[in-house]
Parts: C-alpha cells; sequence; structure tokens
C-alpha cells in the first residue's frame, strides 16, 4: 500500500510540474543560416537584416572591436 501512495504521488507531481510548465513563447529566438553566391548578395543580405531591425524600433549599441592575444601556458610556466 505504501508502494502505491509513493508511486501515487509521484505522479501526481510529475503531473504538476508538467502542467506548470510554461509554454514556449512565440517570438523565442532561432538561428537561421543563410547562402549567398557573391559579395553583392550578401551586401543586399545585410541590407535587408538591418532594415529589419531598424523595423523593431528601440535603441542600439555598437561597441568598438576588440581582440584578445593568445597565451600558451607552456611559454609562462604553469602547469596545468
Amino acid at each position: 500500500m505504501k508502494s502505491f501512495m509513493i508511486l501515487c504521488f509521484l505522479l501526481v507531481c510529475c503531473l504538476y510540474l508538467a502542467i506548470a510548465a510554461p509554454a514556449p513563447a512565440e517570438n523565442s529566438n532561432s538561428v537561421q543560416f543563410i547562402k549567398y553566391n557573391s559579395e553583392k548578395d550578401l551586401e543586399e543580405i545585410q541590407r535587408q537584416i538591418i532594415a529589419q531591425y531598424d523595423h523593431l524600433g528601440g535603441t542600439s549599441q555598437f561597441h568598438q572591436v576588440q581582440s584578445a592575444s593568445i597565451v600558451d601556458p607552456y611559454n609562462i610556466k604553469i602547469s596545468l
């Protein structure tokens, strides 16, 4: 009887978690791969993407491109 009650309790908990889980948003993020044949096609695709972002509104921040140097741990005598 105890094992039956434990199984029922676990089943109820699982059902509660399944019902309480939120549905995925309609505007969830996605990744799209775009193929292009020439540099001209690429520039046109970039203009279209920028126009779509501009249509959304809001603010944009552009940051200066930065780079990091690669450090070889063997050259600086770090034991890993």
